[in-house]
């Protein structure tokens, strides 16, 4: 093997022993306050299992009065000392349950100006009419116990009610503003009580117009605060952080390094009488009127107008404006506040706000019942600026849009990469807190992968549990069971998880020292989110672009408008956010903060560049800085963004020196990074059932190294031009490629196959013997079905299949397994052969003599079989458990 200097390997010290920001982490859920016996257990499990880092997160199974007790303070003091004596890295997870701020209800306590105050509205022809009928549907959709929890005794009242706003203006559209009336001082709460109010307006409505009045109320019950208040945020650190940071400023920040914040945000509320833009309830303080005036131009009432009907040609723009003050707002108080907090103890700030895209591509096709405006949930770039490192939020084991956002909003703020939080949703029942307790780790595995190809540094899991809950009850959230399954230490597959943990931290760590070649740059479109809401074509035709570049395998990033108005363009790419593009995106934009980005990209487009966009066009600036039109400079536009046009415009892209060339039929993940000398490193994973491969062409003769994220090695290879690379069924390859091949010559490699068999297999079929745990009696048992289908149908665990083999050649042999659910390992004699927690398994026996040989194949499959036991959880399937094919001996080298 050639060996080659530290310094010709960047990266090779992190990728043998990578560090804690590359192993995966996870949320440690506490379901009532642990004694040290259990945190030294779990702690010690956790680490064993490859786990970095653990945030403890008390759940709602853990009585809410128990939280930030003397009792809950001691435990987790206990907890960090013994994750300082593991060598683990710990966090603070901010809140009980989740939802940023209220530290289960303590910051409104004895504070009751501090929760949630809304601003709600009602249009009609009437000079009376009423607020009404207000509900939290994001909060419905959770259960009985989630609205017990966030409101005191389960209940949503209101009081506190107040004319903020009212106005005449004319039915028809759109209206114009100099014909908007501005009537609050007219306009009087004629009665309220705790579910709504009804107000009166002195005068008459005039006909053909409509009266519309903009109210605002305090929740009297929840525990919620209003991020709009600085003084809620500081409230919420007196009260929830600080009791928890004070006993442990020994190990900050060397094992307590940082606070993760986890979807901070207000009620979401409809109410009877709602219309407009905008689908839910605004958080609404005394000084935001004057934030809004001060971006808008104009009055507050008029400003609101926008929000329920048009108001002409400055529709779209007030609109923008008005969600910008908002926002700004949003962001200074809250994690402002938090930031500097963070700065003053010596901790980072992270964690991640709520994302409308989240199991989707689309921008809002996730949360589809919320209008993100009224949130934290559409300025990702903004909110990223206060934070140390950026986190996201996954939904499910599917590709997503949220770690590809989260690393371009990194890179904007001088940063690389994300971490992504990953939580199970039930695919079989409506109740989506069961989860997935038939989670595989090949499913686990493969998803993180993905994540990491798509801009993820560390994985976060959500989480690893307390207990495993209670039997025969179905009930979500208190027990802890159906708490967001899987639990992953309660699966039977858990001891396997060290080895994709070890994987997974290798594979981050690799891509560490290089950038992504990401020639296509896709306008993150803010002001048009702002403007236009939800439902507009821009959140769609953004997953289109997103999933159709994926699928021609050429890379992107998201871009801020500020970063393309400020890009530097040269030889026909713009330099943005720490990278360069060959071609910049606008998904149907139509509102943009100044003209000063249609002017670079103009002159990005006279150099070379291509500009492409699609839907709609441009049509208004907010801000512009001269009398210049917003007419886009494209070079191609289409009206959605199909495959084929796609296809098209990537061809056209320039080479930037390596192409992946597919010869499989179903594409492998990619990721390709460029290291600052020039040498490029290359990841490639076959998310398949079935082999196949690809070419790398180069654009010179390179050395070439392979890197093994299952064991650390680095292995040299032939210098090439152009490798053929094989990839088996779920294989991950790490390839590096270096200038200065030996002469520089072109020549073809390709990287050996797995060993075949050599003439010589039998294949192990019929009856096995089969028991449930080590030294239990046995039973026979067919290979050709799961053990759930022979009597052992709720059996969640270990399955030990053996049996007496008869070798009538020496030499070394293989034995693979074609299908087992869902890890295995091997023994022969007693002797270890190999684990394998996703495949191919196949194991090497080694040199193994004629005669009779004891083989054993232990495989363990999920709980979900167990769990959902008499439940309506289970449905009307059960996992497959076991070996569901036999087994095969492979003889690969004969002894002579």
């Amino acid at each position: 093997m050639q060996q080659q200097s530290q310094v010709e390997r960047p990266g090779e010290d992190i990728f043998r022993k990578p560090p804690h920001a590359f192993m995966p982490s996870a949320y440690w859920f506490w379901h009532s306050v642990p004694d040290e016996a259990t945190c030294r257990a779990q702690l010690a499990d956790f680490k064993a299992q490859g786990f970095g880092t653990v945030l403890i997160q008390a759940r709602l199974a853990m009585p809410v009065s128990d939280y930030l007790s003397p009792a809950f303070i001691a435990a987790y003091q206990c907890a960090i000392a013994i994750a300082a004596e593991l060598d683990l890295k710990a966090g603070i997870y901010d809140d009980y349950n989740w939802i940023s701020g209220h530290a289960g209800g303590r910051t409104v306590a004895e504070h009751d100006h501090l929760r949630e105050r809304h601003l709600f509205w009602s249009a009609g022809s009437d000079r009376e009419s009423a607020i009404s009928g207000i509900r939290p549907p994001f909060v419905d959709g959770m259960g009985p116990d989630i609205l017990a929890w966030q409101y005191e005794e389960g209940r949503v009242e209101w009081c506190e009610w107040k004319i903020e706003a009212a106005i005449l203006s004319a039915k028809a559209v759109p209206h114009n503003l100099d014909q908007i009336v501005d009537v609050t001082r007219q306009t009087h709460i004629v009665s309220s009580d705790a579910a709504g109010c009804r107000f009166a307006f002195e005068g008459v409505v005039p006909d053909g117009q409509a009266l519309t009045v903009f109210v605002s109320a305090r929740s009297a019950t929840s525990r919620l605060i209003n991020y709009l208040l600085p003084e809620a945020a500081r409230r919420f650190i007196e009260v929830g952080l600080d009791p928890l940071i004070q006993p442990l400023r020994a190990f900050v920040p060397d094992t307590l390094g940082f606070v993760f914040y986890d979807q901070p945000a207000a009620g979401f509320y409809r109410w009877d009488q709602i219309s407009g833009h905008v689908g839910n309830s605004l958080l609404f303080s005394k000084e935001l009127p004057s934030a809004v005036e001060a971006e808008t131009g104009l009055s507050f009432a008029k400003a609101l107008a926008a929000l329920v009907h048009g108001i002409g040609a400055d529709t779209a723009r007030v609109r923008a404006q008005f969600f910008s003050a908002y926002s700004s707002r949003l962001n200074e108080a809250f994690f402002g506040t938090l930031r500097d907090w963070c700065e003053r103890t010596g901790i980072a700030l992270t964690g991640h706000e709520i994302l409308p895209h989240v199991s989707s591509w689309s921008l809002n096709g996730g949360f589809t019942s919320i209008d993100p405006r009224v949130a934290p949930a559409v300025d990702f770039f903004g909110i990223d600026a206060f934070r140390d490192e950026t986190a996201v939020d996954a939904n499910n084991f599917i590709p997503q849009l949220a770690p590809k956002l989260g690393d371009s909003v990194a890179r904007a703020n001088g940063r690389s990469r994300c971490a992504v939080e990953t939580y199970a949703s039930a695919l079989r029942t409506p109740v989506r807190a069961a989860g997935q307790w038939e989670l595989t780790l090949e499913t686990l595995r493969a998803h993180v992968i993905r994540l990491h190809c798509l801009g993820m540094r560390q994985h976060v899991w959500h989480g690893v549990y307390q207990t495993d809950g209670r039997d025969d009850d179905p009930t979500p959230f208190t027990n802890p069971r159906f708490d967001f399954a899987p639990g992953i230490n309660f699966e039977p597959w858990w001891p396997y998880h060290g080895l994709f943990a070890e994987e997974s931290a290798r594979l981050s760590a690799f891509m560490e020292p290089a950038k992504p070649l990401a020639p296509v740059a896709i306008f993150y479109p803010l002001h048009t989110a702002w403007a236009e809401g939800p439902r507009h074509s821009h959140a769609s035709h953004v997953g289109a672009w997103c999933e159709g570049l994926l699928e021609l395998g050429c890379d992107f990033m998201f871009v801020s408008e500020s970063d393309l108005a400020a890009g530097k363009v040269s030889n026909g790419r713009i330099q943005a956010a720490g990278l360069a593009f060959d071609a910049v995106v606008l998904p149907s934009v139509t509102v943009l903060q100044s003209n000063a980005v249609l002017q670079n990209l103009d002159r990005f487009r006279r150099d070379g560049g291509r500009v492409w966009s699609s839907g709609d066009r441009p049509r208004t600036c907010c801000e512009a800085t001269d009398g210049s039109s917003t007419v886009l400079p494209t070079t191609h536009s289409v009206d959605a963004p199909t495959l084929q046009e796609l296809a098209q415009l990537v061809s056209d892209l320039p080479n930037r020196g390596l192409k992946i060339i597919m010869t499989m039929p179903r594409k492998p993940w990619t990721w390709i990074g460029a290291e600052p000398d020039g040498g490029w490193r290359v990841v490639l994973f076959n998310d398949g059932d079935d082999p196949g491969g690809c070419d790398i062409v180069l654009g010179t003769a390179m050395r070439c190294e392979m890197w093994s994220p299952a064991d650390g090695s680095i292995a040299a290879l032939a210098d090439c031009d152009k490798l053929s690379v094989p990839l088996e069924a779920r294989e991950l390859r790490c390839l590096r490629f270096l200038p200065g091949a030996a002469g520089g010559k072109s020549a073809a490699s390709a990287i050996s196959s797995p060993p075949s068999a050599d003439g010589i297999s039998t294949v192990l079929d019929g009856v096995w013997n089969f028991a449930v745990e080590e030294g239990a009696a046995s039973v026979s048992l067919s290979v050709d079905a799961g053990w759930e289908e022979q009597g052992f149908a709720s059996f969640s665990g270990t399955g030990i299949y053996f049996r007496e083999i008869a070798i009538e050649t020496d030499g070394e042999w293989l034995l693979e397994v074609p299908e087992a659910h869902t890890a295995v390992s091997v023994r022969i004699d007693g002797r270890l052969c190999g684990r394998r927690g996703w495949r191919p398994y196949r194991f090497a026996l080694g040199r193994l003599a004629k005669g009779i040989h004891r083989l054993e194949i232990a495989v363990s499959n999920t709980a979900a079989n167990r769990y959902y036991r008499n439940t309506p959880y289970q449905g009307d399937m059960q996992d497959r458990s076991g070996l569901t094919a036999p087994p095969r001996l492979v003889l690969i080298d004969q002894e002579s």
